[in-house]
């Protein structure tokens, strides 16, 4: 059956509605329409259509999906669902009467689907007379299901036996569930279900005998494990089955047999039947809602954070056990769980053993799933190693439940880690006995407990990700000793090499787990660290031994890989050039910690910060000269002759994201790197000198004495980040200077004035009729410059030496308002957001007369603009070098009720995450290898690509702030003054993220520091910060004014004094009457809440946004709102009593709830008697205290430059098209 639908003609563009639809039934004859309905309005209703006597009731139900979508049901009162694994046939059976008189019967026979639901039959429930169901393609139908239902009962269920081909019977749950009972909308849902389901969390399939004892019979059954559910078959209703279980044909089944019947439901049912009534509405949501299954797969573990709560562990002492629960809330399917006690995944790249003290019980191969049996002591994880013949052990494990277990018990050895239900430990296994050639495999145990099952998963400690273009190989070495000297080149061991495939244009990388890591230790020596740390060395030569590649000089420098170096940059060696000699290519190596494991990631590096070229015939050393002793060594970088080469400072990682002062960069020493196979042993013992510091800080050249070479020039330049050092012997300086030295004679300069720039931000979603205009930002006198840095130095910093070919990017706005739209529509307290402190009359702008007329005109005026912003742009103008800001002093008006108003706003424009579609598969589980956390794919791009910034600058801030809090209680603070100092960092190399929190400690700190302004500017105090701040600012101008006059003669002086007087008493008067009138409305507000009374709280709150324009018109306001409130307090000792009983009479309530209601009523009316008239004689105050400020001039609250222009739907250019939920 189709249902055609229309929208219904407009009777005006006013009036025109979008959300109206009309709908009949296809085949009725005469298009005979239902009344409209709407779709802006959430919820169910009800349309009937009338043909000969007939009454078609459709049921329409509107859910919201998101912002922007909805999602309209339209279905008959009887819905017929299937929950069964087999295709089954249904007969109903109508009556009704035509409008002749005569009975008409018919049927309808339809194939419901396994899983699946039929199109809703349009009919009554009186109507629907007989429903039989039979099997797909047989002959013989049920007997007719009971369709009545008992008073007061939301649903029965009834078992109905299907007859089959085959002669026995199929039984099934038929559940009759009411939606809307005793109500127009009343529907009835038939939900059939089979009588046990079976779930198996088993890695293997099982076999399931079921025996009947009582019949003499016994059937199998494969149950598929992991997780899948399948129906049970061949049970009978009201009969005992005994379920034993056999896990392959080779064994034994079960003794131990589970009895189960249709019986047991009713026991499980009862106790949980407080949540029942309510869970029935979402057995509709399984076939009409979207499907989402946000549960991991088995084994139910995911890399992700958004972990569910701690479950309870379900048994830990025996191998298995039988859950019986109910399948869905609101039926009678009996659902069977064989459950283990654990599950344990070996994710790791090595066949792993399990021992209990000296005996193997259990071998694990890679990328398998078993359960373990029950472990009574520590167990421990073991490898065969080939080269030993040994199976290497790890330190003891032992697991701790909460329940049984302390987590500290006295007496265990240290040797042994204790692992918790949900935590995880960390555990090596070394392998071979030669210390000098010994390897340490990592592993990560961890824990969870999901479904009642303890999940243990072993995992590599440490995954590696090469997102980089380039086959890399690299090394993993763990070190208790110092791999290099400060003055010597670090001399890497003979360790074994692994390669890292690259990553596609279309594939993305896949991840490697680090199978072992080579320990390097010195016999009989002391380690200098207390644990080995791990180090890690990467080389893009190709090789095609598994050895060493050419010495040390063919791998990068060892990186260490630790959690306070998230961000490295790796110099790995690339490709050698018989003419220009080595180079490298820059990589980032990121460090991130999940859930024990270590994921270390490798892709290009966009932003270097440090090439040199060292373009002489000899090799060197380059070393970093820390100021502060380093947290892990610091080697120095051998530069081959005629090479070029990155270089990553270990200042820059070691800072890594914090947001420093500034600071400058560390100076580097240069010495020469003799050549062992060219010099004879005895003067290798030599070693040459080092050379004065080099300061890189300053771009330009410099001459360095180097000891065994002479004069060396160092060409030092700065560009987007990255340090370029050029190292030239004396013959070869010249052409070095001209090449980096080359600028472009084409230079861009331009200037753009705008005499006044808005900008409104429009909901076009919540009205239909039209577009409403929400906030507007309105910038008057705008100058854009644009020019060369070192032609642009305005004043504001930005202009350093060495900018070359930067360029400055200046934006000055004299005046900024953002102004509330919404005043006029709605109770908000402020129509003006920000807004500069002082307002200056500016001339206006013409084309002869504007800021560009002279440059001491320009000056004045940046000079005078409210908002200064300066973008240094780099030489490709791609990125901003140096930021900075500078405003000068601005009220801000803040209101709770707006913030959240805008902020539910939002939410409507965008999609909700949880109905969003999910992301797609994982990138390595599609291409095989370790699964990565979403929150590491997520932090990858934030710290390879980080923020760079040569300086970040915002100049002090001074705000006066004021602040509504009315949600709850009536809580203001007016204008008071925050004062925050200046934010200064740079070099910066950090993520957003940092940056956003550097920002927020340093203004929430300015903020605290004026803690008690903030206090004392409390109207409910008073305001007394306020009216102190307006009588010191008197008493100034008393002493200041004459002052200045006196320096200026007699006649000066005497008009000094008659100002200072009379700001004097201006400022007195206003700061007393300031502070009696921000008490009084505070007052009044709370005891409007606190009357109980939601319309006249309302009423007060519209009528106070009348302000008063004198002193008359305050006091006539006044005295109106005490007398309305007075005679309020009076009439609501009976009015609140009688509007809780109508409404309790509307809603269709018992007695028990309108007596409730009426006593409730009662009490607010009694506590409006005190309330209201406090509320008014306070408001009597306010409003005659708003009189005087206002007829004086004293009155601060800014006002809209423009006011709100709406647009109507019907007069844009696409409105005939355009449909607006």
């Amino acid at each position: 059956m189709s249902f055609p639908c229309r929208r219904p003609p407009r009777p005006s563009d006013e009036d025109d509605d979008l959300g109206l639809l009309h709908i009949c039934i296809e085949g009725w004859g005469n298009w005979r329409w239902s009344e409209a309905f709407s779709v802006d309005n959430v919820g169910t209703l009800l349309r009937t259509i009338q043909y000969k006597g007939r009454t078609a009731s459709l049921i329409i139900k509107v859910l919201q999906l998101n912002g922007v979508q909805k999602q309209v049901i339209i279905c008959g009162r009887q819905v017929m669902c299937s929950y069964l694994s087999q295709d089954i046939d249904l007969r109903l059976v109508q009556h009704y009467v035509n409008p002749e008189g005569q009975t008409v019967v018919k049927e309808h026979v339809d194939c419901l689907e396994a899983g699946k639901k039929l199109p809703s039959y349009v009919l009554e429930d009186s109507e629907l007379t007989e429903l039989c169901v039979r099997a797909r393609g047989d002959e013989d139908w049920s007997r007719d299901v009971r369709l009545e239902r008992k008073e007061k009962e939301r649903g029965s269920s009834s078992v109905v036996q299907v007859p089959c081909s085959s002669g026995s019977l199929l039984y099934v749950w038929c559940t009759l569930i009411t939606m809307e009972t005793d109500s127009h909308m009343q529907q009835r849902v038939v939900v059939f279900s089979p009588l046990f389901m079976m779930r198996s969390h088993l890695p293997d399939p099982v076999i399931i005998h079921t025996e009947k004892r009582s019949l003499g019979l016994r059937e199998s059954q494969l149950i598929q494990g992991q997780g899948h559910q399948e129906q049970l078959l061949n049970t009978e209703n009201d009969l005992t089955h005994h379920l034993t279980f056999q896990a392959s044909e080779d064994e034994n089944a079960s003794h131990c047999a589970v009895p189960i019947s249709t019986g047991v439901i009713k026991q499980i049912v009862n106790r949980n039947q407080a949540g029942l009534e309510d869970s029935q509405d979402h057995i509709l949501a399984d076939f009409y809602g979207l499907k989402n299954n946000s549960q991991p797969p088995w084994p139910y573990v995911s890399k992700d954070t958004d972990r569910p709560g701690s479950e309870v562990l379900a048994q830990w002492d025996s191998p298995m056990q039988v859950k019986l629960s109910a399948w869905r809330s609101g039926l009678n399917t009996l659902l069977v769980e064989l459950i283990p006690w654990a599950l344990l995944t070996n994710h790791s790249t090595w066949d792993l053993w399990l021992f209990e003290g000296e005996t193997i019980v259990l071998q694990i191969p890679a990328g398998k799933t078993l359960v373990p049996p029950n472990f009574k002591e520590a167990f421990q994880l073991g490898i065969y190693w080939s080269d030993t013949n040994t199976v290497h052990k790890s330190t003891a494990l032992k697991l701790v439940h909460d329940l049984t277990s302390p987590r500290w018990k006295e007496g265990v050895s240290p040797e042994v880690l204790t692992l918790d239900e949900e935590g995880y430990v960390e555990a090596e296994i070394p392998l071979g006995r030669n210390p000098g050639r010994q390897k340490v495999c990592q592993f990560c145990v961890s824990s969870v407990v999901r479904h009642g099952i303890q999940i243990i998963q072993i995992e590599d400690r440490t995954i590696l990700v090469n997102n980089t273009p380039y086959f890399l190989s690299y090394r993993a070495l763990l070190s208790d000793q110092a791999l290099g000297t400060t003055d010597q080149a670090c001399s890497l061991p003979d360790t074994a090499v692994f390669s890292l495939a690259p990553a596609g244009e279309n594939t993305p990388s896949t991840p490697v787990s680090v199978a072992c890591w080579d320990l390097q230790r010195k016999e009989g020596g002391i380690p200098q660290f207390p644990l080995p740390s791990r180090h890690m060395m990467f080389s893009c030569l190709p090789t095609t031994d598994p050895g060493p590649v050419g010495g040390s000089e063919s791998w990068s420098l060892p990186a260490p890989i630790r959690p306070d170096f998230p961000r490295q940059s790796v110099a790995v060696p690339g490709e050698i050039c018989s003419s220009s000699g080595l180079s490298t290519r820059a990589l980032v190596m990121t460090y991130q910690e999940h859930l024990g494991v270590t994921y270390v990631t490798l892709n290009e590096d966009p932003c270097p910060h440090m090439v040199i070229h060292n373009q002489t015939p000899l090799s060197m050393l380059l070393r970093e000269n820390v100021k502060e002793p380093p947290r892990t060594e610091v080697y120095c970088r051998p530069l081959p002759a005629n090479s070029s080469l990155h270089h990553g400072l270990y200042h820059h990682f070691s800072s890594f994201p914090a947001c420093r002062q500034r600071e400058p960069l560390p100076t580097i020493l240069l010495k020469t790197s003799p050549d062992p196979n060219s010099l004879p042993p005895s003067d290798l013992q030599a070693s040459p000198e080092w050379s004065d510091p080099v300061d890189i800080n300053c771009p330009g050249t410099q001459v360095v004495f180097l000891p065994g070479f002479g004069c060396l020039y160092i060409d030092v330049v700065h560009q987007g980040g990255t340090v370029i050092l050029t190292l030239a012997p004396e013959g070869s300086v010249d052409s070095v200077m001209s090449l980096h030295n080359r600028t472009s004679n084409r230079k861009l300069a331009f200037r753009v004035l705008l005499s006044e720039a808005s900008v409104s931000l429009r909901d076009d979603i919540t009205s239909r009729s039209g577009s409403v205009e929400l906030l507007r930002l309105t910038l008057s006198k705008l100058l854009l410059n644009l020019c060369p840095a070192r032609l642009g130095d305005s004043g504001m910093g930005l202009v350093t030496a060495g900018m070359g070919e930067a360029c400055l990017v200046e934006v000055h706005c004299a005046s900024l308002q953002v102004d509330n739209q919404l005043y006029n529509r709605a109770s908000f307290h402020f129509p003006v957001l920000l807004c500069q402190e002082q307002c200056v009359e500016l001339p206006l702008w013409t084309s002869d007369a504007n800021p560009t007329t002279s440059l001491q005109a320009l000056e004045e005026f940046k000079a005078s603009c409210f908002l200064q912003l300066g973008l240094t742009l780099d030489r490709e103008g791609y990125s901003v070098d140096q930021l900075t800001f500078h405003i000068k002093p601005a009220r801000l008006y803040l209101e709770d009720t707006f913030v959240y108003y805008i902020k539910t706003l939002f939410h409507t424009y965008i999609p909700d995450s949880a109905l969003a579609p999910s992301p797609g598969p994982n990138p390595s589980e599609r291409y095989g290898g370790p699964l990565l956390p979403e929150t590491v794919l997520q932090s990858i791009p934030a710290l390879v690509r980080p923020l760079r910034l040569q300086r970040l600058v915002i100049q002090p801030v001074d705000l006066l702030v004021s602040i509504h809090a009315s949600l709850k209680l009536y809580i203001a603070s007016d204008h008071t003054p925050l004062s925050f100092s200046l934010f200064d960092r740079g070099p910066l190399c950090t993520t957003a993220r940092q940056l956003i929190h550097a920002l927020t400690m340093h203004y929430a700190a300015g903020a605290l520091f004026r803690a008690g302004w903030v206090v004392g500017s409390l109207d409910l105090l008073g305001s007394p910060a306020s009216l102190v701040r307006s009588i010191g600012n008197g008493v100034a101008d008393f002493f200041r004014l004459p002052y200045e006059g006196l320096t200026r003669g007699p006649g000066a002086f005497v008009s000094g004094v008659s100002r200072g007087t009379t700001s004097f008493v201006k400022h007195i008067s206003k700061g007393t009457l300031t502070s009696i009138t921000n008490l009084a409305t505070s007052l009044a507000r709370n005891m409007d809440r606190l009357s109980l009374d939601e319309e006249h709280y309302t009423r007060q709150e519209e009528w106070r946004r009348q302000l008063p324009e004198s002193l008359g018109d305050g006091l006539r306001q006044g005295l109106s709102r005490l007398g309305i409130s007075l005679l309020g307090a009076i009439a609501g000792i009976v009015d609140q009593p009688m509007q809780n009983f109508q409404r309790g009479s509307e809603m269709q309530s018992s007695a028990g709830s309108k007596a409730k209601g009426v006593i409730s009523g009662v009490g607010k009316g009694i506590v409006g008697v005190f309330t209201k008239p406090i509320g008014g004689a306070a408001e009597l105050v306010s409003q005659t205290g708003y009189g005087i400020l206002h007829g004086a001039g004293l009155w601060q609250l800014p006002k809209q430059l423009y006011l709100p222009a709406d647009q109507k739907s019907a007069l844009a250019p696409n409105s005939h098209v355009k449909y607006v939920w």
